[in-house]
């Protein structure tokens, strides 16, 4: 070895080539059933063994992000919604629906409003990635 390679490998560095690594560290990582039946699937039609498998799609994949601060603002309203018209129906149980009827309505009006806002939007953003931009 010469000096430079015996200073990396002394400070942490990478071994020379040719030689194998061990590997270092082990990871527990916890499937449902079905997740786990479907990744062993996966891994057999790759010919693959299901760590390898496992460690080649984490390590060659890509992170799709989740939704979007929009989306997410609209779901919790539709969530609060939800909870609101729950707690109605309990309280219209209690002291009956005609004085609980003007409000529920309300609410319904509202969340209607909310699902054709998101349905409009979910559209407009199809619609652009769908589009090819024509600048150059």
């Amino acid at each position: 070895m010469t000096s430079i390679q015996e200073q990396n490998r002394k400070k942490g560095g990478r071994p020379p080539t040719g030689r194998i690594r061990k590997l270092s560290k082990s990871v527990t990582v916890k499937f449902s059933k079905p997740s786990y039946e479907a990744l062993k699937l996966r891994a057999r039609k790759a010919n693959r063994k299901l760590a390898e498998y496992i460690r080649e799609s984490a390590l060659n994949g890509e992170v799709v992000s989740g939704h979007n601060a929009e989306t997410v603002a609209i779901a919790k309203n539709l969530i609060g919604m939800a909870n609101n018209l729950n707690q109605l129906t309990k309280l219209s149980h209690q002291r009956g629906f005609h004085e609980t009827h003007v409000y529920v309505m309300d609410l319904l009006r509202k969340l209607k409003a909310i699902l054709c806002e998101y349905r409009q939007a979910s559209q407009i953003s199809k619609s652009n990635t769908g589009r090819k931009d024509t600048t150059t």
